[in-house]
């Protein structure tokens, strides 16, 4: 999914000729909307002020960009785009984990047995 990402903004901000230089601000709103798109209904509380249905919080984030930096956020919409792409390909499985990746993670190594223990423990943090 990161890979995806990233490849994709490289490509687009290449192909709009976009200076690079925000890149990582960009990949975070791919993943929220990634993340928004996975919990929708879900009620998200935004600074103790208000709360907002999951699958509006990259829209906030959007208008928040443009209004705090008054200028459109087309790097902002640009990541919303290519998370959307991304999601589209996964629920179509168009998009799956590599097999290295699987065969690794599933293999029973000992970095492996570490990665699944450490997500376990911060796991319990994400449920719903």
């Amino acid at each position: 999914m990161i890979a995806f990402g990233m490849f994709s903004m490289v490509l687009g901000y290449g192909v709009l000729g976009i200076s690079p230089k925000y890149l990582g601000h960009n990949l975070s709103t791919f993943l929220v909307y990634i993340w928004s798109r996975n919990h929708e209904g879900m009620e998200v509380n935004l600074m103790e002020l208000f709360n907002l249905r999951a699958e509006l919080l990259p829209w906030f984030f959007l208008g928040q960009t443009a209004l705090l930096e008054g200028s459109l956020p087309v790097l902002d919409f640009l990541g919303i785009v290519f998370g959307h792409v991304y999601y589209h390909a996964r629920f179509t499985g168009m998009v799956k984990a590599p097999g290295f990746v699987k065969k690794w993670y599933h293999g029973g190594s000992l970095v492996s047995e570490i990665v699944k223990g450490k997500y376990k423990e911060v796991g319990r943090d994400f449920e719903i």
